[in-house]
């Protein structure tokens, strides 16, 4: 079969001495619980394009919140972020996946809501990388091909984690927005709460190459 990541002879090309990425933590105005990554590469330019675009998806995130509150009349109790890494991967690649996890809560919910949002980069350019890296770079892979992938391992890891989902999450309609590459360069794709299980399900996070 073949493997997720034919792309990455692709990848090779643009930087044949690679290095990791470094990985430094702080806090989003100085507040404790808005935790995010900065990013050095090496090359000024490449990290201001990183942490630009991580600092921009943080103001997405606090800008939602609040203007979310205010259109329910409801006031944000909590905001927070967290945040892992999934591949920061040295020599021949050029990938570096962040996952941000965001919560939310409003005074009187029944709980927070919480996503979880993946920044892939690309540590050559600084340039975010999109699905079209799967489906169009090297000898690409048909979107229905990654389609039908992800339905059957999460078929496998329904029936193996006991998970419910909705009657009419199967069969996929679309792939998930969310994706990013784990420290094996295995692709993972993210559900978030109620995309196709109720909030107890949780975030259902599929590796299509397991």
């Amino acid at each position: 079969m073949r493997k997720i990541f034919l792309m990455l002879a692709f990848v090779m090309m643009l930087m044949s001495s690679a290095s990791a990425a470094t990985i430094e933590t702080a806090h989003f105005n100085g507040d404790e619980k808005l935790i995010y990554p900065v990013v050095s590469t090496g090359d000024a330019a490449i990290d201001r394009k990183i942490n630009v675009a991580i600092i921009a998806e943080l103001d997405r995130f606090l800008t939602s919140a609040y203007k979310g509150a205010q259109s329910i009349g409801a006031q944000v109790e909590d905001a927070h972020t967290s945040y892992e890494v999934g591949s920061n991967q040295a020599g021949n690649t050029v990938i570096l996946s962040i996952i941000m996890t965001e919560s939310q809560y409003f005074k009187g919910a029944a709980h927070p809501a919480t996503w979880k949002r993946a920044l892939n980069f690309n540590t050559s350019s600084g340039e975010l990388m999109g699905l079209h890296y799967l489906t169009e770079v090297g000898e690409g892979l048909r979107e229905g091909y990654l389609l039908e992938r992800l339905e059957q391992k999460l078929r496998e890891k329904i029936k193996r984690e006991g998970i419910y989902l909705f009657e009419d999450a199967l069969p996929l309609k679309q792939l998930p927005e969310t994706f990013y590459w784990d420290e094996n360069l295995h692709v993972h794709f993210i559900f978030q709460h109620y995309e196709i299980a109720p909030y107890a399900a949780g975030i259902i996070d599929v590796d299509i190459d397991a």
